[in-house]
């Protein structure tokens, strides 16, 4: 069973209450709309949004029969759009659950996974997203990847990793997720528990699905869109993503926002051992002034 992260505190910052409405910026798994779903009953309603169609698909065969939620295949940097056309009104709150979820990493034969033999694609949406990691691993220029893994990975052997690509796809082209954790494996040394190739599989992800641009716009747009009283809520899981959140957040704030995350909320021991996807979690919210 999916665990969504850091669900009780997602609850208590969102603090929804009966008929209300939400928006689920993420929905991945469903998790954090199902819990919000308890509270908002009878009349309150979700409108979610998931920008892999696949997932999409999946849920709507099965129990995404649900009257109090509207599941729409878009990412969320066009929520204001999604929004209106489906005159979704009255929204008290927005969750944001960045990064993908355990079913890309499991099941979706997309090369997410260090450990999979599948090809090196890493779209998110592959109808919307028009280049694969497989193109930019294997045609990219030296400089142009080791910018890659610097920019959406602050990787710090990016200048090694990108000499060894190039040398290696001269011999024979870099075709699948495993090829590529391997070859990083050997220039780059592991240390703690992380994974040498998390950062390159991060910042490959980030850079072909314009996922921090993205988020950069889905945020603002998602403060207009929120009644006043309304709450944003987001859960990011690494650093270059947390950095665009407090970005906007200020902004926000300049504008008469209220930051209800003085410091930034992470996970309990407990959730971490329970759950050890939640480890690199953290929480950011904000409040739109009722004085705006």
């Amino acid at each position: 069973m999916h665990k969504p992260v850091l669900l009780k505190e997602v609850i208590f910052y969102l603090d929804p209450k009966p008929n209300e409405n939400f928006v689920d910026a993420t929905f991945g798994l469903g998790g954090h709309s199902f819990e919000i779903l308890k509270y908002i009953l009878p009349d309150g309603k979700i409108l979610a949004l998931e920008w892999d169609p696949y997932l999409v698909e999946i849920y709507k065969k099965s129990y995404m029969k649900h009257k109090n939620i509207i599941l729409k295949n878009e990412n969320f940097k066009n929520i204001k759009k999604v929004v209106r056309e489906e005159k979704f009104t009255n929204i008290k709150g927005v969750i944001f659950d960045l990064g993908i979820s355990m079913w890309h990493y499991k099941n979706s034969k997309r090369g997410f996974s260090f450990n999979e033999n599948s090809f090196l694609d890493m779209r998110i949406n592959p109808f919307d997203v028009k280049i694969t990691a497989f193109e930019v691993v294997n045609y990219f220029s030296k400089e142009k990847l080791e910018n890659i893994l610097k920019t959406y990975g602050e990787e710090k052997y990016a200048s090694k990793i990108a000499e060894e690509i190039v040398k290696r796809r001269k011999i024979k082209k870099i075709e699948t997720a495993k090829e590529l954790s391997e070859l990083i494996v050997r220039v780059v040394p592991r240390r703690k528990k992380i994974h040498p190739a998390t950062k390159t599989f991060m910042a490959l992800r980030s850079y072909i699905n314009n996922e921090l641009e993205n988020l950069e716009i889905g945020l603002e747009d998602a403060y207009e869109i929120l009644k006043k009283g309304g709450r944003i809520v987001v859960i990011t899981f690494q650093g270059l993503e947390d950095k665009v959140v407090k970005k906007v957040f200020k902004k926000l704030k300049s504008k008469g926002a209220k930051i209800l995350t003085k410091k930034v909320v992470r996970p309990s021991e407990s959730e971490k051992l329970e759950n050890p996807s939640a480890r690199s979690a953290k929480l950011r919210a904000i409040l739109k002034n009722e004085q705006e």
